[in-house]
């Protein structure tokens, strides 16, 4: 059995409060109960992209929201 290697730091307390409220006010935006499956698949994809490197909470609004495909093209 082989080392595994983990490349991402842990989510810590502060993480968690602010991932926690994007994820809370997406559920109350779009009327979905944070227990609901829907809210744990936002809440996997916003993990994701946090731990990817987004940390601006606007961005990572946007990007769960699905914002981020509006931009124009030039």
């Amino acid at each position: 059995m082989g080392t595994i290697f983990w490349p991402k730091d842990p989510l810590d307390g502060n993480d968690m409060t602010l991932l926690t409220s994007i994820l809370r006010r997406w559920c109350d935006r779009h009327q979905v109960e944070l227990t609901a499956q829907e809210s744990s698949r936002k809440a996997k994809e916003l993990v994701e992209w946090y731990e990817f490197g987004v940390k601006d909470p606007i961005e990572l609004e946007e990007l769960i929201d699905g914002k981020y495909w509006l931009v124009s093209k030039i």
